[in-house]
């Protein structure tokens, strides 16, 4: 998929309802409505200093998002930041997406000059370590057994 290019989510863009949706319906575990959800990548897109929202497309296709954040939800790690809310369609996963989107994120953070990023994953462990990523600790996070990683960049 050379195709993919990201983008940093804007206010008021159609990208972001979108990326409401996907984070809504995949990811139980922020306990929020669409409209809620919507409300607040409204302020994070308001306000590009403390993190940011990337949209994969492929074409002009949304296809993915992922997010860099100060704060993961409930975190039982105190580090910062985050790569948070990784999400591919699933007519498009397995065929680069994910990978372009952790990249791109990667490269806001170091933009930002930061020297390591962390993440919480319950299921993708494996494509986050054939990524570089390390699995620094194993932990119980809203119940599920977790993953806690971190990248140096």
């Amino acid at each position: 998929m050379a195709d993919i290019q990201t983008f940093i989510v804007k206010p008021k863009t159609p990208e972001l309802a979108i990326c409401a949706r996907w984070r809504t319906e995949a990811f139980s575990v922020l306990e929020t409505s669409f409209e809620q959800e919507l409300n607040s990548l409204e302020l994070f897109a308001s306000d590009q200093s403390h993190g940011v929202a990337l949209v994969a497309k492929f074409g002009t296709e949304p296809i993915g998002t992922c997010l860099l954040v100060e704060r993961e939800i409930d975190p039982n790690h105190d580090v910062s930041p985050w790569l948070a809310g990784l999400f591919v369609t699933p007519e498009h996963r397995r065929k680069g997406a994910g990978a372009v989107l952790v990249a791109a994120i990667e490269d806001e953070a170091r933009q930002r000059g930061v020297s390591r990023i962390h993440l919480y994953t319950t299921a993708a462990a494996g494509f986050y370590t054939r990524l570089g990523w390390a699995i620094l600790d194993r932990t119980s996070w809203k119940g599920s057994e977790t993953a806690f990683m971190a990248r140096d960049l």
